[in-house]
């Protein structure tokens, strides 16, 4: 759990970006863009996993 708080923390204005992006995209364009919120719950907990450790540090390269 600590790996997830640790990516949101860090990166919360990003995900806020998103989502306001793709409800502007719902409301102007087609509600066929509310697609994106399941993969972006999919992409949110794949980087959370890729990038952080089960303590929360970050698994750099």
């Amino acid at each position: 759990m600590k790996r997830y708080k640790t990516f949101l923390r860090e990166t919360w204005w990003l995900w806020c970006i998103y989502l306001v992006a793709t409800f502007a995209l719902v409301l102007f364009v087609h509600k066929i863009f509310l697609a994106i919120l399941p993969m972006m719950i999919v992409n949110f907990f794949y980087f959370a996993l890729i990038r952080y450790d089960e303590d929360g540090n970050f698994i750099g390269a």
